[in-house]
């Protein structure tokens, strides 16, 4: 007890040298790398006052490059900004990767930051009254564990929407907005309503009887009879071809939520790695249907080209064409080029 009070009275002076080391190593370190370039910018602009500015400069440093003075220097900025609940959480991973460093000055001095922001920090509670067994209740687009239901957790002030889902119910969804100095805000979800019975669909209309066609020749001169095989093969070509457009979609729509998924690295929750696995192995099965959409799209789309062609008569004009898979950053698909 008394080694902390001790401790205490010169926490001041103990910050500031902390601040000044983390700041001079920095400046004089000698590997001018993209992420020490992104420190020092943002180390210009925190002195400034400017740390609205300076925080994404030590986030997109940290990405780069882990290390505790950029931790450090990243939750000091979050406090400025009102970003408490973020920055209590990277002083503790800090002060972590201090200790395993056998930093234990540094540590102490990290925990105590963390501690002095317990009182600003406000919390949000979220009470589920509905046991469907498959309910997803998620804070914006994180998915929450149940243990979490009913918990107060630490959260930055700010808006944040609730949403509820359940195989059968209605979809719930609320926005609760967290006050910066609010300590504890709850919200209530409800037990979810059953979901409306699908209404049928009106019976279609009968169509209109087909005239006979007369008997006798059924083309006039220089008409070609229609190909059904090219046009099945070319239909079938169309078809995997929008399928493996969709698949495409999906495994870009998969690939970017993975992304997303704790994006620094930093105290990862055992929820966010499942599901950023999950959606890794889903852009991962969605590729390869891509894969094998575009390439038998493309294949029919050609082989049905080519029985058109080969069933034309020879006085006709000669006609080519290509099928074109196409993959980009963006987009994925494939185009059919040519000329009849």
């Amino acid at each position: 007890m008394s080694r902390r009070s001790k401790f205490t009275v010169h926490l001041p002076s103990a910050l500031a040298a902390f601040a000044v080391s983390l700041s001079v190593a920095a400046a004089h370190a000698e590997d001018e790398s993209p992420a020490r370039t992104l420190f020092k910018e943002g180390r210009a602009l925190a002195s400034a006052g400017k740390y609205a500015e300076a925080c994404p400069k030590f986030e997109a440093s940290l990405q780069l490059e882990l290390g505790i003075g950029t931790q450090f220097n990243l939750a000091d900025c979050w406090e400025h900004i009102g970003r408490t609940a973020s920055a209590q959480k990277l002083f503790l991973g800090a002060a972590a990767s201090a200790k395993a460093a056998g930093q234990l000055d540094r540590e102490q001095v990290l925990r105590e930051r963390a501690a002095a922001l317990e009182p600003r920090i406000s919390k949000l509670v979220i009470e589920v009254n509905d046991n469907s067994p498959r309910l997803t209740v998620k804070r914006d687009e994180l998915p929450l564990d149940q243990e979490q239901w009913g918990k107060a957790v630490a959260v930055d002030a700010g808006k944040y929407e609730i949403t509820a889902k359940a195989p059968g119910k209605q979809p719930w969804h609320r926005t609760v907005e967290v006050k910066a100095g609010a300590p504890v805000v709850s919200v209530e979800v409800p037990a979810l309503e059953a979901a409306e019975p699908e209404r049928a669909k009106p019976e279609a209309e009968p169509k209109p009887a087909k005239l006979p066609v007369p008997s006798g020749p059924a083309h006039d001169r220089g008409s070609h009879p229609t190909n059904y095989r090219a046009i099945t093969l070319g239909g079938f070509g169309v078809i995997a071809l929008a399928a493996g457009t969709v698949m495409g979609l999906g495994y870009k729509s998969y690939n970017d939520k993975a992304k997303d998924i704790c994006p620094l690295n930093i105290n990862c929750s055992q929820q966010q790695i499942s599901d950023h696995d999950r959606y890794v192995e889903d852009a991962r099965t969605d590729r390869a249907w891509m894969f094998v959409g575009l390439g038998v799209g493309t294949l029919s789309v050609a082989g049905a080209a080519a029985l058109y062609l080969l069933d034309k008569p020879k006085s006709e004009s000669a006609a080519s064409v290509r099928a074109i898979p196409a993959i980009g950053r963006n987009e994925v698909g494939a185009s059919v080029v040519g000329r009849f």
